[in-house]
């Protein structure tokens, strides 16, 4: 069942609202606070954010706060939400597509909250992004990436593009390959978060208000080593343990399909921060 247009205006409402008071906390409070209260202050406002979306996030596994930091998180992409789904575990920085930047009031917070931005047309910024990306897990903060470089419905997991993870073949740090999944109240697999195609920010924030609620459910799996490994080869198994997970209950595994047709190139990176 959908949300009525009332309904929906108002859950609108307070997600300007919540945008708004995000700017004004990261401009006016952000440059005083240590890493680890921006940590906290960006958990925090990622779970009212999905609050406000009636958004409900479950977590299973080796979360990151119960294993040591240093490991990469590698997770397969729906949405522009997955981001604040993910922050709701793992308070995270972003490396994201330019064009992000441009997006009202989530752009601005995302480039004051430390998002890297990539142009993905130009081949040798992803060389630039790993060095920068090198540069975080050096101070000890651990890295999220999504690897599949596009968004799909989340009814499978597309080839990873493994140039993104060689910072942590060379650091020698382990992956930790994350499985998301979106549900509807009774649940069944839902594409309601997906932003994928031509579709626009403007009308993915429509249809996600338009739900009753959505089920977010993130399975934190065992950790793939890369010592003495090359990119390509941990990224197929990272790959491998993802889509076992996210197929097992998702129309694609049950009826061969592909979302290659579904997919579009979001080109967005997480960078999760350690609480320091």
């Amino acid at each position: 069942m959908k949300t009525s247009r009332l309904v929906r205006f108002w859950r609108l409402s307070r997600l300007f609202i919540h945008l708004v008071f995000g700017v004004v906390e990261v401009a006016a409070l952000f440059p005083w606070r240590s890493n680890a209260g921006r940590a906290r202050a960006i958990q925090r406002w990622s779970r009212r954010m999905c609050d406000v979306l009636h958004l409900k996030v479950s977590a299973r596994g080796q979360l990151p706060a119960d294993t040591p930091s240093g490991a990469v998180l590698v997770a397969n992409h729906v949405s522009w939400i997955d981001i604040f789904v993910l922050n709701t575990i793992a308070p995270s920085r972003f490396v994201a597509k330019a064009e992000v930047r441009s997006w009202p009031l989530i752009g601005w917070l995302c480039a004051r909250t430390g998002t890297l931005f990539v142009t993905r047309e130009r081949r040798h910024d992803t060389q630039r992004v790993n060095q920068e990306i090198a540069g975080v897990m050096a101070e000890g903060d651990s890295v999220a990436v999504f690897p599949e470089g596009s968004t799909t419905d989340g009814f499978d997991v597309i080839p990873f593009n493994a140039s993104l993870l060689q910072p942590a073949v060379d650091a020698g740090v382990d992956l930790a390959p994350v499985a998301l999944r979106y549900y509807d109240p009774s649940r069944a697999r839902s594409d309601a978060a997906s932003y994928v195609g031509e579709m626009t920010l403007v009308e993915s924030i429509g249809r996600i208000l338009g739900e009753q609620a959505i089920i977010a459910e993130l399975d934190y799996l065992p950790r793939i080593p890369t010592v003495g490994r090359h990119r390509r080869e941990v990224a197929k198994e990272a790959q491998a343990k993802i889509a076992e997970i996210v197929l097992s209950d998702s129309p694609i595994g049950q009826h061969a399909s592909s979302p290659a047709q579904r997919s579009v190139d979001t080109a967005t990176t997480a960078v999760a921060q350690s609480p320091h």
